[in-house]
């Protein structure tokens, strides 16, 4: 009888080994979540909530401006009113882009990393696009970028684009503070729209069993271009050719900040020319 217990208790010990009698076993690990992208309609939905947040810090600041300038007072005044023209014109005003421009960051950048932060379980920057890049590719995109522009700067003058386009020589000739300026469309419109469109729209579309690579480039890049819809067409085809090439690295590095710095490069020579120009020649 003592044999048999001691044998019954040295079993016992050896399947408790490590876990006393009373401890109970740890449940199985849950299954690994499958990281899907917000579908083709939420997508698209966000992206139009994301735009209207973008017009939604623009117009608040354009009425404060008008107010400040006294134009609504104009209107008041005016028997027949200020034409759209020149109305469009006075809010072309160098200072007050670039004041848009770049106030509308605080808005659609933190909005479009809530958006991939709540789709679960990614995380914010996660689902815009945070790949670790090799050092190389950054210049070499860039050098990219540089090229693209060169080459449609040569080709301009045979596609009948006779010097800069009026909105960009009113914000020149108009702009008292530079600086705010090209903070404004070298900084804030390559955030803004990078985030928009290689950010949100690009994830959504692209995820997988969504849209293939080439539709969203298409997709992306001619929605980028018809917003610029101010520009000859000329202008217009060279965005969407440079907004394929947008997706394009922001495809081929997973990161979404290749994109806005080639963007804000492409702007940042504009920016620069424009305000080295001599318009009054």
């Amino acid at each position: 009888m003592l044999a048999i217990l001691s044998r019954r208790d040295f079993n016992r010990g050896m399947e408790n080994l490590y876990l006393s009698p009373d401890s109970k076993p740890s449940p199985p690990p849950l299954p690994v979540v499958e990281k899907t992208p917000w579908n083709i309609w939420w997508t698209l939905l966000w992206g139009v909530t994301l735009f209207c947040s973008f017009i939604a810090v623009q117009g608040v600041i354009a009425v404060i401006y008008m107010f400040n300038e006294g134009i609504f007072e104009e209107i008041a005044k005016s028997k027949d009113g200020l034409k759209r023209a020149e109305l469009e014109g006075r809010l072309m005003d160098g200072d007050l882009v670039g004041i848009m421009s770049f106030a509308a960051i605080f808005a659609v950048c933190p909005l479009a990393w809530v958006i991939g932060k709540v789709k679960k379980p990614w995380g914010g920057w996660e689902y815009l696009g945070n790949a670790a890049v090799r050092w190389w590719k950054w210049p070499a995109w860039l050098a990219a970028t540089y090229l693209l522009a060169a080459g449609f700067g040569l080709l301009a003058p045979s596609l009948g684009i006779d010097g800069m386009h009026e909105s960009m020589v009113q914000m020149a000739t108009t702009t008292d503070y530079p600086i705010l300026l090209f903070l404004g469309v070298a900084i804030g419109a390559p955030l803004v729209e990078e985030f928009i469109f290689r950010g949100v729209l690009f994830r959504g579309w692209r995820g997988k069993s969504q849209l293939g690579l080439w539709v969203t480039l298409i997709l992306t890049s001619a929605i980028w271009a018809v917003i610029h819809r101010q520009y000859e067409i000329e202008i217009i085809s060279f965005i969407f050719v440079f907004g394929i090439l947008l997706g394009l690295a922001r495809e081929w590095t997973g990161n979404l900040w290749v994109p806005v710095a080639m963007h804000a490069l492409n702007n940042g020579i504009s920016v620069i020319v424009m305000l080295n120009t001599d318009f009054s020649a």
